[in-house]
C-alpha cells in the first residue's frame, strides 16, 4: 500500500486518523522531515517557519530515495539515519498504535509511538479544517480564501554577507546585518476592495479608499446654465476638500450614468436643467437605490459630511 487512503480500506482498515504521514522537504539545501496525521494537510508557511529556512522546497524523488531509501508511500520518520532533522506535528504528541512507513518499498510499521519511536521536534505543522474549535475561544473555526496583501520575510543575513552590509556590534566587531523584508502589497488591497465590494453594475469603492470622494455629472453639456452650475459645484467642493470627478464629456445622461457605477466612486452628483430650475441637483450614494434632490445651497455641507472632510 502507498496511499493513505488504500491503507484505510480492507484488509488493514488503518483509519487516516492512525496514520503518520511523512513528507521529505529541503529547508536551504538541508533535508528535513515533516510529519503530520494521516487526514491532516501539511502547511508549507508553517513548516518554514518551523525550520526558520529561507529557502523550502519539497525534495526530489531521486534525492527522498537517496535520504531515505524507500520511494514516497512507504516512508517514515522511525529510525531515520541520514537525515538529522525531524519534525512532527503538535497534535500528534503522545500519540500511540499509529502506522507509519517502514522505509522500505510495500511495507508499513505498526504500534508506532510518536514519544518514543520517532527522534522529533514538536511544532505547529498542519492545515487547520472548518468545524475545528478555535485554539483560543473553542468556538468552530470557518475557512475562507483571501489575499494577503501585507507580507513579513526574515531573510537573515544572506544579503547582507553577499552586499557587504556590516555594523559593529557591542564588541566593536563587524557583524553581517540581519535583514528582513516588509510589504503592503498597494495593488493587492484594492483588487481585494473590488472584489468585496462591488455589485452587478461595478465597482463599490469605500470612501477611505475611492480614488474620488464624488463624481460630478453635468447632464446637458451644451447647456450653459447647467455646464456654469456644475462647475461652481466642482470649485467649491474642491475649496472644501472634496476630491471631485468632473464628467464634462457631452455625452447622453444614460452613458454618463453608467460609467459613473462603473468607476464605483461612493457619491453621485447629477447637475440637470430639471432640477436646476427648482434650485437642486440630483443626490445619490453609490448603491443607493432611490435619487435624492439636495438644494444647491446643501450640496457643501452635505458632501463634507459625507466624507469627512473638515469644513
Amino acid at each position: 500500500m502507498t496511499t493513505i487512503e488504500a491503507l484505510s480500506k480492507p484488509p488493514h482498515g488503518v483509519a487516516a486518523d492512525q496514520q503518520l504521514k511523512t513528507l521529505i522537504y529541503v529547508a536551504d539545501e538541508k533535508p528535513v522531515i515533516a510529519v503530520v496525521r494521516g487526514d491532516d494537510q501539511l502547511n508549507e508557511a508553517k513548516l518554514q517557519t518551523a525550520t526558520g529556512a529561507q529557502a523550502l522546497r519539497p525534495a526530489r524523488p531521486e534525492e527522498i530515495f537517496k535520504w531515505m531509501g524507500a520511494h514516497p508511500g512507504s516512508l517514515g520518520a522511525v529510525g531515520v539515519k541520514n537525515i538529522d532533522r525531524v519534525l512532527v506535528d503538535q497534535r500528534l504528541t503522545g500519540q500511540s498504535g499509529m502506522v507509519t512507513g517502514a522505509n522500505r518499498d510495500g511495507f508499513h510499521l505498526r504500534n508506532v509511538s510518536v514519544n518514543r519511536d520517532l527522534r522529533a521536534t514538536a511544532a505547529d505543522l498542519r492545515t487547520v479544517n472548518a468545524g475545528e474549535g478555535c485554539p483560543r475561544c473553542g468556538k468552530p473555526l470557518s475557512v475562507g480564501k483571501a489575499l494577503e496583501v501585507g507580507h513579513i520575510f526574515k531573510l537573515g543575513t544572506r544579503y547582507s554577507e553577499t552586499m557587504g552590509a556590516r555594523v559593529l556590534n557591542e564588541g566593536g566587531r563587524e557583524v553581517p546585518i540581519v535583514m528582513g523584508s516588509y510589504g503592503i502589497g498597494i495593488e493587492r488591497i484594492l483588487a481585494g476592495a473590488v472584489e468585496l465590494h462591488h455589485d452587478q453594475d461595478g465597482i463599490r469603492f469605500p470612501m477611505s479608499i475611492a480614488p474620488f470622494h464624488l463624481a460630478l455629472l453635468p447632464l446637458q453639456m451644451q447647456d450653459a446654465a447647467v455646464r456654469n452650475a456644475a462647475e461652481k459645484i466642482y470649485r467649491d467642493l474642491q475649496e472644501a476638500g472634496v476630491e471631485v470627478l468632473l464628467d464634462d464629456r457631452d455625452e447622453r445622461a444614460g452613458v454618463k450614468f453608467k460609467d459613473a457605477d462603473l468607476i464605483g466612486l461612493p457619491l453621485r452628483i447629477a447637475v440637470g436643467k430639471k432640477g436646476l430650475a427648482e434650485g437642486k441637483v440630483e443626490w445619490k450614494p453609490r448603491g443607493a437605490q432611490e435619487v435624492e434632490l439636495v438644494a444647491l445651497g446643501e450640496i457643501v455641507a452635505r458632501a463634507q459630511a459625507a466624507v469627512g472632510a473638515r469644513p
